[in-house]
């Protein structure tokens, strides 16, 4: 007899006799590899439903039996209205109460068919017991792995709402984008009293462990789930009161992300939640964090609504404080919030850095925390760690005209050097002095503008600092040749080719009214070259600039000689070390390709320097080790 018709005989005669034959879970997972690809859409509903029926008399372990079900359902062709067809009917809302989890999750796969056409999602919507059962069994379930896909298939039936055919678009994510239309799931769940109550009861902390309610450890995990899932949903609806009897008892006025972000969580005594509701103020920062697109909120802006009447009370400022001024908190708050609220501050930076620029306490406050922090590192420090990674990713994310050094201030970023050596160092140099990057850059939503002022401190920045080291090349090409400590080397080989791809616009050629004043005001270029004590006009872009003094004696010699190479070396260099040589030949050879095409783009508009294509193609024919003559370069090696 075939596979197909012994897994068919097996489960009947388990289903004939539950309690005296057992289930072969061998048996189960050699189809499962062999034929459930394969059946006939036929035979794979007789199998459902023969799994359908033996489930609920199982006397043993079901998760054989489970997962055989949720391979058989998984192809897209599995519509929901097959699964309508199963015999017996899928009792829904006792699945998702069931105590054994992977009952949980083929119940949860079985309803996530339903997520895909508006009308499945309504059906689902018009069965309370079942949506009531799938929010208890998302926020209560000690199981992650049930909560995770009970996450997933909560959002997936709130996206299946009808929508303008003139806004259906999709994205890479596992949902459509879409405008905000209330489907009938999304009325069930936020407009249903009993429904929509449960959501504030199993989260709040009032009563926690009393009259059959969640302690206060599982409470504080569903905080945390639900959290996770108002980001993706955020919308002017759950930003609104939604039934004032259920809101009022749980002290809010203005609906469900009122409760969640400013009185669901005890932060004050619970740090992790503390470190997670910062996470979830971090995100809302982000445009497009939100699946759910209104037609009054296309994109989240810091100036809506929500995050003025959060700023009104306090929030902001209080999350930001945590960075700025760590001295104020205790100091477990400062040791496990201090990383949260430098992430927060980068994430603030990078996608409103005009309302940054804006609040000049705030900036006067960055600048003095990164002065005072990077100031008191040492070379020592520099070379053997730890570094000042959260310091960091701030310097890297503020608003370049905030670095500028001014009459009053130094800039924090003179304070980094390239020697020694350090990997942190070169990835934030590379980030502040390449500018925006086209596309998909975190700042691409910046208006042209404000893009072109980020540009053009960008390009002031490279200069200042080479002006403060002029010996930066130097020290990056040694870092780049020093092998022996990979990730610095190729840290530095990304600086080179930062500047290579640099996003430069100029400087005004004289106070412009209409850009930013203040201590902020971008240099003219006579200011700049005057600063600079530059004799002549300086590069205006990045290829012109390694083009240039001091980079061009540097730089290009560099990037022209052939890979090092450990094969001069007893036992022929072979294992971890040759592959690092050759991970730092591969991104060498990259900035060289990089070089040629910005090369290529100049010689098309300016019908120069056509000869250092010509030498740079030449090179590049060698690949990525060079000429097998001259290989065996000199090994970096470390100072002691």
């Amino acid at each position: 007899m075939n596979l197909l018709g012994d897994i068919r005989s097996h489960l009947a005669a388990v289903a004939s006799d539950p309690a005296g034959n057992a289930l072969d879970p061998r048996l189960l997972e050699k189809f499962d590899r062999q034929v459930t690809e394969s059946i006939s859409e036929t035979d794979r509903d007789i199998l459902v439903h023969q799994l359908a029926e033996l489930l609920p008399t199982l006397q043993q372990d079901r998760t054989s039996a489970t997962t055989l079900v949720e391979i058989l359902i998984r192809p897209a062709s599995y519509t929901f209205d097959r699964v309508l067809d199963i015999d017996p009917p899928v009792d829904f809302a006792a699945g998702l109460k069931a105590f054994f989890p992977s009952i949980n999750l083929v119940t949860l796969s079985l309803l996530e068919k339903a997520k895909f056409k508006s009308s499945d999602a309504g059906i689902i919507a018009g069965k309370p017991e079942i949506v009531a059962a799938l929010i208890e069994l998302w926020l209560s379930t000690p199981n992650t792995d049930v909560a995770s896909k009970a996450h997933s298939v909560l959002l997936g039936l709130l996206a299946a709402g009808e929508r303008p055919k003139e806004a259906a678009t999709t994205t890479s994510q596992d949902y459509p984008e879409h405008y905000y239309e209330p489907s009938l799931m999304w009325r069930r769940v936020f407009r249903d009293k009993d429904i929509y109550d449960s959501i504030f009861r199993v989260c709040s902390l009032v009563g926690a462990g009393q009259d059959g309610q969640l302690g206060k450890r599982d409470k504080t995990v569903a905080q945390a789930r639900l959290l996770d899932l108002l980001v993706k949903i955020d919308c002017e609806s759950i930003r609104r009161p939604q039934i004032a009897e259920v809101e009022s008892r749980y002290g809010v006025k203005d609906g469900l992300m009122e409760f969640a972000a400013l009185k669901m969580v005890d932060y004050k005594d619970d740090v992790l939640m503390h470190m997670t509701l910062i996470d979830f103020f971090a995100d809302l920062l982000k445009p497009g964090h939100s699946m759910i697109q209104t037609r009054d909120l296309a994109s989240y802006q810091l100036s809506s609504r929500s995050h003025e009447d959060l700023d009104l009370r306090g929030t902001h400022n209080r999350i930001l404080s945590y960075y700025l001024d760590p001295t104020k908190h205790s100091s477990l708050d400062s040791t496990y919030l201090y990383g949260r609220s430098a992430n927060y501050l980068a994430t603030y930076c990078s996608y409103h850095p005009a309302h940054f620029l804006s609040s000049q306490p705030v900036v006067d406050s960055t600048v003095a925390r990164l002065l005072e922090v990077l100031g008191k590192m040492t070379p020592g420090q520099w070379a053997q760690g730890p570094t000042p990674k959260h310091d960091l990713h701030v310097l890297a994310s503020v608003p370049r005209q905030a670095l500028l050094p001014t009459p009053t201030s130094a800039s924090p970023l003179f304070l980094l050097t390239a020697r020694p050596a350090n990997e942190d160092v070169f990835q934030t140099l590379a980030t502040v002095f390449q500018g925006p990057k086209d596309n998909h850059s975190t700042e691409n939503h910046l208006n042209p503008a404000a893009e072109a002022q980020q540009r053009s401190a960008a390009r002031a920045l490279y200069w200042l600092y080479l002006d403060q080291y002029p010996t930066l090349w130097q020290d990056v090409v040694k870092a780049a040749e020093t092998v022996a400590l990979k990730n610095a080397a190729l840290a530095a080989i990304a600086l080179i080719n930062a500047i290579v791809n640099a996003s430069w616009s100029p400087l005004p050629s004289h106070p412009d009214p209409n850009l930013i004043q203040g201590p902020h005001a971008l240099p003219t270029e006579q200011q700049l070259r005057t600063k600079c004590h530059a004799s002549q006009d300086l590069p205006p872009s990045g290829l012109l600039a390694i083009l240039s003094p001091p980079a061009l004696e540097t730089i290009l010699p560099y990037l022209l000689r052939p890979a090092q190479t450990f094969s001069n070396l007893v036992g022929g260099g072979k294992g971890d070390v040759e592959s690092a040589a050759y991970r730092v030949a591969a991104a060498k050879y990259d900035v060289l390709r990089s070089l040629k095409s910005r090369l290529q783009e100049y010689v098309q508009e300016t019908g120069q320097l056509q000869e250092v294509v010509a030498v740079v193609d030449k090179r590049l024919a060698m690949g990525p080790m060079g000429s097998a003559s001259e290989v065996g370069g000199r090994v970096g090696t470390l100072e002691l």
